[in-house]
């Protein structure tokens, strides 16, 4: 076997076979020294190819090795760049070789269905709105009606109070309350399970009414098959219903008795309605808060291109600049938002002064987390206490504070919060620097999510900022793309540190 000088030769000049190199991957792998080694001939390699054409002898003469020389710093550091980058690419290619790498792994879910729609949800189990993805599990519905969409195709409609477990993406098991269900060709064979049987849809619509003692299933369109315990298998077809235990008489079926898609309809845009007439009749006393700086409401015509600031104590703050961003619904019909979808979209302001402390509040739409650094509210540039808000990529909501006079900065990172599940649908978040507990605190849908301590309770100056992008001020050069992929429907700033009870209150 030649020697690892001789392989390394051979390699730059190569001629390296495919034996000669695995020889060279296992002697590295076994002898870690040698990529010292082996580092000295790509520096020196890369010299004389900068200088000279290099030389190959013949495959009959053993490759003379190359002399050592000294060189300058500047020609060894530039060498040395040069040299990391041919052993870094030698490395790769011969690992690639030798070892092909696997594709890379895809993100995965382990949601069956999303809840699509509800009116007036009151929620026995932890309470989940409407847009968020659903695992198999126990739903516990108080009152209200909400409406599930199984990835299968299945929609149903459950009313409280009620008891669902999701089973997979084509069955649920139903322990108490009503539901009805439209089931497409395309989801022919959902099933749901009571404690009396089970019903098997053929590509239909149907109800059931789960009580203490009794079940019944109610055919609208199409055909079930009913599956009872020691009781041969019963078709029903449309317009017949059964009660699933006890007697097995055919009854008419009762559409009237269960909640219906036109149902929700009117019931959903009239809750919606009322949510946003609350929130227009609130806005008036949250602008009229002392300690409220800036409040955008995202109320403004299409085609406005400005921000009005309503904080009545905010006159020092003009309104917001919009800036290639464009107009979108909100959370509700009626309401407006901002979308930012390209590299220029942002809301530019200046707050200008020195904040003691501070609170943040957002209503955001987040649709992906395309970059490292996915911006909500950040100072212009960074140094001497200006403030970054923003989502890493991996879900982070990260509130980043410089130090003053040269000191590091400081990260206050809450866990992973936004996965693939909760994209595309609004969410509150709230951050608190409060100096007088020394701690900063973040908030989810009203909820105190983390807390972490502060060191530094020296005043932030926020100054020029962006809403949904960054200026990182260069001077030459391309400048960083921070862009939230999503949209923005309200936005406010406190010169003091909200309550629990306060941001609790924001969310509702």
């Amino acid at each position: 076997m030649p020697d690892t000088d001789t392989l390394v030769q051979r390699y730059l000049e190569g001629t390296l076979t495919s034996g000669e190199a695995e020889e060279l991957h296992a002697l590295l792998q076994a002898h870690p020294e040698l990529g010292e080694r082996l580092l000295q001939h790509f520096e020196m390699d890369a010299m004389l190819r900068a200088t000279k054409p290099l030389v190959v002898e013949s495959m009959s003469t053993r490759p003379a090795l190359l002399p050592r020389r000294r060189f300058t710093f500047a020609t060894v550091t530039s060498v040395a760049a040069m040299a990391a980058c041919i052993a870094l690419l030698g490395a790769w290619l011969i690992h690639q070789t030798l070892s092909p790498q696997p594709e890379n792994e895809e993100e995965t879910t382990a949601s069956v269905a999303v809840l699509t729609r509800g009116v007036n949800l009151e929620w026995e189990s932890a309470a989940i709105a409407p847009g968020t993805p659903l695992s198999p599990g126990w739903l516990k519905l108080k009152s209200g009606i909400a409406q599930i969409e199984f990835y299968q195709g299945a929609r149903v409609l459950i009313e409280g109070p009620a008891e669902l477990q999701l089973v997979s993406s084509g069955e649920a098991t139903c322990t108490r309350g009503k539901l009805s269900a439209q089931v497409p060709p395309q989801a022919k064979g959902f099933r749901i399970n009571t404690p009396k049987g089970t019903i098997v849809d053929l590509g239909t619509e149907f109800g059931l009414d789960v009580g203490a003692q009794t079940a019944e299933v109610h055919v609208f369109k199409g055909e079930v098959e009913l599956h009872r315990p020691s009781a041969t298998m019963k078709s029903l077809k449309e317009g017949q219903a059964m009660a699933i235990a006890g007697a097995t008489a055919v009854l008419p079926a009762n559409a009237s008795g269960f909640a219906s898609l036109n149902e929700i309809d009117a019931r959903s845009a009239m809750s919606q309605r009322f949510q946003f007439e609350k929130w227009l009749a609130s806005s008036s006393k949250l602008n009229a808060d002392a300690s409220l700086r800036l409040r955008f409401d995202f109320q403004e015509d299409e085609g406005s291109r400005s921000l009005r600031n309503h904080a009545a104590n905010g006159a020092q703050i003009a309104d917001g600049s919009i800036v290639g961003a464009s107009w979108t619904t909100g959370r509700w019909p009626g309401k407006r938002a901002l979308e930012f979808r390209n590299v220029s979209d942002r809301v530019r302001l200046n707050i200008p002064g020195e904040t003691k402390a501070l609170t943040l509040a957002v209503w955001v739409r987040v649709n992906g987390l395309d970059r490292t650094f996915n911006s909500l509210f950040m100072s212009e540039g960074w140094g001497d206490r200006k403030t970054h808000w923003q989502i890493m990529r991996d879900g982070r909501v990260r509130l980043g504070i410089a130090g003053g006079g040269g000191a590091a900065h400081v990260d206050h990172d809450t866990p992973v919060l936004f996965t693939p599940e909760r994209f595309g649908r609004w969410t509150h978040l709230a951050v608190v620097y409060d100096p007088a507990t020394k701690e900063v605190r973040h908030y989810v849908n009203g909820e105190l999510l983390t807390r972490s301590g502060l060191k530094d309770t020296t005043p932030l100056k926020i100054g020029i900022a962006e809403l949904g992008n960054w200026n990182d001020r260069r001077s030459s050069g391309g400048v960083a793309i921070r862009l939230l992929s999503g949209a923005m429907d309200e936005f406010a700033f406190w010169d003091r540190a909200l309550s629990d009870e306060e941001i609790a209150g924001l969310a509702r």
